[in-house]
């Protein structure tokens, strides 16, 4: 998955230089939460922290620190007033870390711990003449000495969306510190089919937080490129993609076969631990479904657990773009609602 680690780190292995801005504390009515990030070299940007005034400002802070050769990281305080051309009236705290080549140390031990898809973190010291930023993995017993870094960072990684703390005069490192957490994303994604739909999700998708395994039989179908959260899979067992799911994985069967559908739609209720099997259709096709389900010995409360059609309501239109929209719309209200959380359909299931 293209991290923004990944981003950071190709700018500067060709020889840029960066500015990483961090949303390190939002209070009131903000544009983005704490822990969201954009990188800012002299050319580009990366990512968001929220947009209008307060980027255009916080970009050009980026590149005043790039033109004036900065080293160390700095706290910027923005009132999202007047005074900066916005409305919501909250107050941002950004941290700016110029980052080159001498920070390929912390760097190249973000990429291995982003590499496993697992939860880690950074804390970054905000005062003084040299950077120092310290990377931890998900279990930060094992590298954080000081009590109160130590609690922090286990509340943060225990989240569900990359957030950051600001830590007032650690004792530990005599000094203000961000401590600054990346997350997987929650959601989980097996997309069966590659047809009009499967690949106007497949579009949405890697605009979003979420990693994606796509699937289908049929090679041609899928496009030559791909966003970098979706990985293709081409084979003749979609069924084996079933089983090899992580728990709690939002399926969605969208292929072009109701036989390969039933079957895929089987192999999931089997599964009970998903927090979503979805799938394209309409009533009759739901019905029909049903009906087979049942003559197979499937319960009432497991048949419950088929969601078809899929799709938020309300959406006019059979485009495969509407309808794309739709299954994308219902997919990220699932954030926050992990099967593990909901006894009463884990029981469903047994």
């Amino acid at each position: 998955m293209n991290t923004w680690v990944e981003q950071l780190a190709r700018l500067i292995d060709a020889g840029e230089r960066a500015v990483l801005v961090t949303v390190a504390a939002a209070r009131g009515s903000t544009p983005r939460a704490a822990g969201a990030r954009m990188i800012v070299s002299a050319t580009t940007c990366h990512g968001t922290i929220g947009g209008g005034q307060l980027e255009l400002r916080a970009i050009a802070v980026a590149r005043q620190l790039l033109a004036d050769g900065a080293r160390s990281p700095s706290l910027v305080r923005f009132p999202l007033g007047a005074s900066v051309g916005q409305c919501c009236g909250g107050v941002m705290q950004l941290a700016f870390e110029p980052v080159g080549a001498g920070q390929c140390d912390w760097l190249a031990a973000a990429r291995a711990y982003a590499a496993t898809a697992r939860p880690w973190g950074r804390i970054v010291d905000l005062t003084g003449d040299r950077p120092a930023v310290h990377v931890f993995g998900e279990h930060p017993e094992a590298e954080l000495a000081d009590a109160r870094e130590l609690e922090r960072a286990r509340s943060l990684l225990a989240g569900r969306a990359d957030d950051a703390a600001l830590l007032a005069s650690m004792p530990a490192r005599g000094a203000d510190a961000l401590l600054d957490v990346s997350l997987p994303p929650e959601l989980q994604v097996i997309l069966f089919g590659a047809g009009h739909v499967g690949r106007a999700l497949a579009e949405l998708f890697g605009r979003l937080p979420m990693q994606v395994r796509w699937v289908d039989p049929r090679e041609d179908e899928f496009p030559a490129v791909v966003a970098p959260n979706i990985e293709v899979r081409c084979t003749d067992v979609p069924e084996a993609e079933v089983r090899a799911a992580p728990a709690d994985a939002v399926f969605l069967v969208l292929t072009h076969s109701h036989a390969l559908d039933f079957d895929l739609v089987r192999a999931i209720l089997d599964r009970g631990d998903f927090r979503c099997c979805g799938l394209i259709g309409s009533q009759s096709k739901r019905a029909s479904f049903e009906q087979r389900l049942r003559a197979r010995g499937y319960g009432e409360q497991a048949i419950a657990r088929l969601n078809c059609p899929i799709g938020t309501p309300g959406l006019g239109g059979k485009e495969p773009e509407v309808i794309a929209v739709a299954i994308a719309a219902e997919v990220l209200q699932l954030r926050g609602a992990s099967f593990a959380a909901r006894p009463a359909l884990r029981d469903c299931a047994a």
